[in-house]
């Protein structure tokens, strides 16, 4: 009897061992999996790449800017890297080109308060609606609903009440386009046109 037992006992803790390695990998993978279902990533990454309900991915930039002063987004005005999050293409001559369904920029104003922004956009002369609606946002709060015919060139000025802008100075704007238009048949969103900005000032309000 011994003489059979004893491999047997020998065998045990192998195969105990297996087991758990076995376990043990399974475990990781049901991990793995549950993180790839439920990532714990920043709310713009996720809209972005795995919701896909945004063409903008906002970068990090200073923002930096001195208040009253205009700043002209055509080629040959100033570098306005700092001031454009995402949703950008340019400058080019007629201005810098939206693209995909949002664009947005920032400023640091320096201060809270009151603010009158003008702005100006040419719409897009590209096959589709009549006129570009541009949806203004500041800090996540609506502002304006502009509408820009197409092809054409129009300067609004947009209120930016007390309380939009925090203490901390920094104006986030958000600009939507309900009726972006894909140049081709096969682009994919993010190449979507609209507008192109051609200039920007922000003063504080009388």
């Amino acid at each position: 009897m011994s003489l059979w037992s004893e491999p047997v006992r020998s065998r045990a803790p192998t195969s105990i061992a297996l087991y758990a390695l076995v376990a043990l990998l399974a475990i990781a993978e049901l991990v793995i999996f549950w993180l790839a279902l439920h990532p714990d990533v920043p709310d713009d990454y996720r809209a972005y790449y795995l919701d896909r309900t945004t063409t903008c991915l906002p970068q990090p930039v200073t923002g930096e800017y001195t208040l009253g002063t205009p700043v002209d987004f055509r080629s040959g005005g100033p570098n306005t890297r700092e001031l454009r999050p995402c949703g950008w293409e340019g400058p080019a001559g007629d201005g810098m080109h939206a693209v995909g369904e949002t664009s947005r920029l920032r400023f640091n104003l320096g201060r809270s308060g009151a603010f009158v922004m003008t702005i100006g956009m040419t719409a897009v002369s590209l096959q589709g609606p009549p006129e570009q609606r541009v949806v203004i946002s500041g800090n996540g709060t609506l502002l304006e609903t502009l509408a820009v015919p197409g092809g054409q060139s129009r300067s609004f000025q947009v209120t930016i009440p007390d309380g939009v802008v925090g203490a901390d100075g920094i104006l986030d704007i958000a600009l939507d386009f309900p009726e972006a238009i894909l140049p081709g048949r096969g682009d994919a969103n993010t190449r979507k046109r609209s507008i192109k900005l051609t200039d920007v000032q922000i003063i504080p309000a009388s």
